[in-house]
């Protein structure tokens, strides 16, 4: 039995799979504010899930900043948490080996491996949902490196009285804040070639420098991709490219990309 875990700022996703191939099935719950009741409640949601059967593996992902070596989260900015350990209590319960790593890469790992960028060699995987990240995906293992790409810090506009950052511009919290509306309750095209222009800034500075072979574009915003795809492109072809674009898709896994990759880094390990 193969678990997966996505831990995210309003709530936890238990799955499981027998063979490691598909999520089966999941239940959600609250994301608990105490740190010292998520562990138990993790392990309470994953036996809910899947009784008394052996678990042969588990992989975890979870927003930034994570410590691989340590198994450790560290002080996430819509959680209130603190050095949460994570990866030894859930191997001394369940006496499996545990996969660890960023919600991103782990998306960024089920869309390249059997997601909408499966056939390409370099996956640019961006996630638009309450905030902006990505990962590098190159044949289907993440960019090495000490942490994850946080694309959600680059700076997209700068003067001596203003920084504004990729997420500060165009993630799921900017543009509710800016139309004081969910992305869901906007209608109109015109918001949404705005929407897009701010967002082909940033994708056209990632595909400069990753030179990637496709950009899978997933999270919550990424669900209403018919609404801004034509207008993005029209603005990522407006900045002249050098070389041609690659594809830009939407993701298989909108939002269940972290959990799906967490099963898949969970099965690389039985």
């Amino acid at each position: 039995m193969i678990v997966a875990v996505d831990i995210g700022g309003s709530k936890i996703r238990v799955g499981y799979s027998r063979i490691g191939d598909h999520i089966e099935d999941s239940i959600d719950f609250a994301t608990p504010k105490n740190q010292r009741v998520v562990v138990e409640s993790i392990i309470e949601n994953i036996h809910k899930l899947v009784g008394i059967s052996q678990v042969d593996a588990i992989g975890v992902c979870s927003p930034a900043p994570i410590n691989k070596t340590r198994g450790t989260i560290g002080a996430p900015h819509n959680i209130p948490w603190k050095n949460l350990r994570i990866v030894s209590p859930l191997q001394k319960h369940f006496g499996c080996k545990v996969a660890f790593e960023h919600d991103a890469t782990a998306a960024g790992i089920a869309e390249a491996r059997v997601g909408a960028g499966r056939n390409y060699g370099v996956v640019l995987y961006i996630t638009v949902s309450t905030g902006i990240g990505n990962s590098i995906i190159v044949h289907g293992k993440p960019l090495p490196g000490p942490n994850n790409p946080e694309s959600g810090s680059m700076i997209v506009a700068y003067s001596p009285t203003e920084i504004k950052n990729f997420s500060h511009a165009t993630s799921g919290r900017a543009i509710e804040y800016y139309y004081r509306k969910s992305p869901s309750m906007i209608k109109d095209p015109k918001h949404w070639k705005t929407i897009a222009s701010e967002l082909a800034i940033g994708i056209y500075n990632m595909i400069c420098i990753v030179n990637p072979d496709c950009v899978v574009i997933g999270g919550g915003v990424a669900v209403h991709y018919k609404r801004f795809h034509k207008p993005l492109l029209k603005q990522l072809h407006g900045f002249k490219p050098l070389y041609p674009l690659p594809p830009i898709k939407k993701a298989v896994f909108v939002e269940t990309a972290p959990l799906v990759g967490a099963m898949l880094l969970a099965a690389d390990m039985t």
